[in-house]
């Protein structure tokens, strides 16, 4: 870029200023990734390491070594493998998803995903497909594409893993975090199934989503992979904070 050009833009946005999705504050030469200014991004929260290697849940005292479980995981697990989360699900990080979904920032996808990979990059070689939890045909049709989608495709190109979508939703169902936690439990049981060509016998997949809440969506697209003889791992950017500091009964 020519100086010329870096002065006209840095002019356009002086006057018409890129705001930080979470504050609404101009960034003006502050901006961070995600769309947020330095101080909103700063305020991102991650998950600690020492949580649950299948629900995310903080673990405490000496846990074992790694991978590990909390003690209802460990009698009932879910039938994905492996959950890694990155954050919370609180601001400013849902302002961020928030962006995404409904606001058809399409950038976001990108940034996440390259965020995301950073932290999976040394263990590609676990998985032989990425795969995006499915949105309901005419939940789609409205919004007019999948966030998971929007996350998952650039994440398998960055870890060099191939990208599919081998699932389907054959009914829909209410967003999981506008519900009570028994509904959610109980609603996206029977929800998924494999595509009619969808061959997923013997392989590693990555299933990834958004928001982790319960982890019953997750299991449930998990459950429907496994049924084709599949092995699966999950993925998602953030946790309901809710679900990480939620005690195991």
């Amino acid at each position: 870029m020519s100086g010329f050009s870096r002065w006209s833009a840095r002019l356009f946005d002086w006057f018409v200023p890129d705001t930080c999705l979470a504050c609404r504050r101009p960034r003006h030469g502050l901006a961070a990734p995600f769309g947020l200014c330095r101080a909103c991004h700063g305020r991102v929260v991650a998950v600690p390491a020492a949580s649950c290697a299948t629900c995310a849940r903080p673990l405490t005292g000496d846990a074992g070594p790694a991978p590990r479980r909390c003690g209802r995981c460990l009698v009932t697990p879910p039938p994905f493998a492996r959950l890694r989360v990155l954050w919370y699900y609180q601001p400013p990080l849902d302002a961020v998803i928030a962006g995404l979904k409904f606001e058809r920032l399409d950038y976001l996808g990108a940034e996440l995903a390259a965020a995301a990979a950073a932290h999976l990059a040394g263990e590609a070689a676990r998985w032989d497909l990425v795969a995006p939890v499915p949105l309901h045909w005419r939940r789609r049709l409205a919004r007019g594409f999948n966030q998971a989608e929007r996350i998952a495709s650039p994440l398998a190109a960055r870890l060099g893993v191939p990208f599919a979508t081998p699932l389907r939703r054959r009914r829909p169902t209410r967003p999981q975090v506008s519900l009570p936690r028994d509904e959610r439990l109980r609603g996206p049981r029977a929800a998924f199934s494999l595509r009619q060509r969808a061959q997923v016998g013997g392989l590693r997949v990555l299933l990834v989503d958004d928001v982790f809440t319960t982890g019953s969506t997750l299991a449930a697209a998990a459950r429907a992979l496994c049924g084709g003889g599949a092995t699966v791992e999950a993925f998602a950017l953030a946790a309901t904070p809710e679900q990480a500091s939620a005690r195991r009964e």
